[in-house]
């Protein structure tokens, strides 16, 4: 956590930046960094733009966030903004008291108590042990460490330190709070606090500045969102504006990723006695063209291509759905309906495609993989044709944070009220 103060010629502004960048010097070895201070000459780094050219004029009272993917920069501006490290290129002005959530643990004296870590860092933060003693309950309460608040930090978890950074950083009444991706670590009950705390800071009129890959979260309570992209800002506008584009930008690298991963693979098993080969697997969504990022709720057909080798007279195609941890959701084959679908005998030649479908695919975020199945089923014990465990990996994306787990269901509310008399008031239901 960190705190600056400085000057800005307009009060209006709480933050101000103008061609800002960030370069580092990357050296192979070590010894090339001490061998350039001793023999100056051709560098031996190599440069990097973490940020490059960015420009920012954040009014007070504003909720801005900040995204784009790992390694886009975002962490790199903050601390530029907060003043933990310096700007290569342009200049900040920060207006205000600044309160930081950063890296979890920065601030922190490992071997300190939590309660000596208040203190601590509300003192350097500008409080006076008066108003650390005064505020102190609170910040123990709203941190829900109970009796951890006595022992050293060192033996806190990730969640454990973000409940005491926000509690502290919130705590001081700053005019400007910054948060790097820490609520991301706590738990729901904790991160539901937060974002209250968060609110109520919007009403106060106070200015928040806060990286995060929920987009829901964006949505909901930023004004003005800026998209980075490789160091540089590729968008910034309204929060559903830019959040739409980020998700466009992650669908379309998200395919890339996934495209090249499922051309590559090669470590999973595949076995059967080969009469038939499935040779492409698939995905599409609501377009036309094959896909590996979906949203919950959107069209999702698998696609199988076969080329039978030699005849088979009962053959079974049939799919299992895993989530990326290897929990399985569904398992389906053409033969497993109230009406089967009786392919019968397959003869040598012949090639063909099969294709499974959801009207609406179930899924919540994360990332999942088929397993093919192709068996014959004409002997007494089913016996694989090509079986293919991990044959093609997808991932869903769920911008708008609809319900929580693993499965979108549908579901229906209905909402009763009454007043002091019980008298009913209204009733809604959607």
């Amino acid at each position: 956590m960190t705190t600056s103060s400085q000057d800005s010629p307009d009060v209006s502004r709480a933050i101000y930046a103008q061609q800002l960048g960030k370069c580092y010097q990357l050296y192979d070895k070590p010894s090339h960094r001490f061998m350039d201070m001793l023999f100056p000459g051709k560098p031996r780094y190599k440069e990097f733009w973490a940020l490059r050219n960015v420009y920012l004029d954040i009014a007070h009272g504003s909720t801005v966030g900040i995204i784009g993917e790992n390694g886009a920069g975002k962490s790199t501006l903050l601390k530029l903004l907060t003043g933990i490290s310096s700007p290569t290129t342009g200049e900040v002005q920060v207006s205000g008291r600044v309160a930081s959530l950063l890296e979890l643990g920065a601030g922190f004296h490992p071997e300190f108590s939590g309660r000596e870590n208040i203190f601590l860092n509300c003192s350097i933060l500008g409080m006076s042990e008066e108003e650390i003693e005064e505020r102190y309950p609170a910040i123990v309460e709203f941190s829900e460490l109970g009796d951890f608040i006595e022992r050293p930090v060192k033996t806190y978890s990730s969640g454990m330190y973000v409940r005491l950074g926000f509690s502290v950083a919130s705590s001081v009444d700053p005019d400007i709070l910054i948060i790097d991706e820490a609520l991301s670590v706590g738990d729901e009950h904790f991160k539901g606090k937060c974002l209250n705390r968060l609110n109520e800071f919007r009403e106060q009129g106070k200015t928040t500045v806060f990286v995060s890959h929920d987009m829901g979260a964006v949505k909901s309570m930023c004004q003005w969102v800026v998209l980075l992209d490789r160091g540089e800002i590729a968008e910034q506008g309204s929060a559903e504006t830019v959040a739409d584009e980020y998700l466009k930008r992650a669908h379309e690298r998200g395919n890339e990723r996934l495209s090249a991963y499922n051309r590559g693979r090669s470590e999973y098993p595949r076995w059967g006695t080969g009469e038939i080969e499935t040779t492409d697997v698939e995905l599409f969504g609501s377009g036309a063209e094959a896909t590996h990022v979906f949203r919950p709720g959107e069209p999702f057909r698998v696609r199988i291509r076969w080329k039978a080798h030699e005849a088979v007279s009962d053959p079974v195609f049939g799919l299992g759905l895993y989530r990326s941890d290897g929990t399985y959701v569904n398992g389906s084959n053409h033969h497993w309906r109230r009406q089967p679908i009786d392919l019968g005998r397959v003869e040598a030649g012949e090639e063909g495609e099969v294709e499974m479908a959801f009207e609406e695919l179930p899924l919540l975020q994360g990332q999942y993989y088929l397993t093919c199945f192709l068996y014959d089923h004409s002997k007494a014990s089913p016996t694989a044709i090509d079986h293919r465990e991990h044959a093609v990996t997808f991932e869903v994306i769920d911008a708008d944070h609809m319900q929580h787990g693993m499965l979108l269901l549908p579901t229906r509310w209905s909402v009763l009220r009454r007043n002091a008399s019980g008298e009913h008031l209204e009733v809604s239901e959607e």
